[in-house]
């Protein structure tokens, strides 16, 4: 099977949006609690964070996507790809393991 290179454009546009995402998500943290749940703070804020997740995990299904697996053992949810960058070193187990734990597993992993 032949190797294809990571495309850096691609990573690095992952890794600006998701810069862009937490100094958005950095303005809410002067607000108290009673201040960000009142008016749109809220869904703003998910918003940021589901796109700096959105943009975590297309960077790391995009490194994934490089190792040669098979297409049975390519990782096809979040907690999957989490489990999978530990399993393949790409970030330290132990972590990829907390993510694990964190993220509820489903029917599918």
């Amino acid at each position: 099977m032949k190797s294809v290179p990571l495309n850096r454009k691609v990573l690095v546009n992952r890794l600006a949006e998701i810069e862009r995402d937490l100094a958005e998500l950095a303005k809410f943290k002067p607000l108290s609690l009673g201040e960000f749940t009142k008016g749109h703070h809220f869904a703003v804020a998910e918003h940021h964070l589901r796109r700096a997740l959105e943009a975590i995990f297309d960077a790391g299904n995009h490194i994934l996507s490089r190792l040669p697996l098979a297409p049975s053992q390519r990782p096809e949810t979040y907690r999957a790809i989490a489990h999978a960058l530990g399993h393949y070193k790409v970030v330290p187990e132990a972590f990829a393991q907390g993510l694990c734990r964190r993220w509820p597993a489903t029917a599918t992993d």
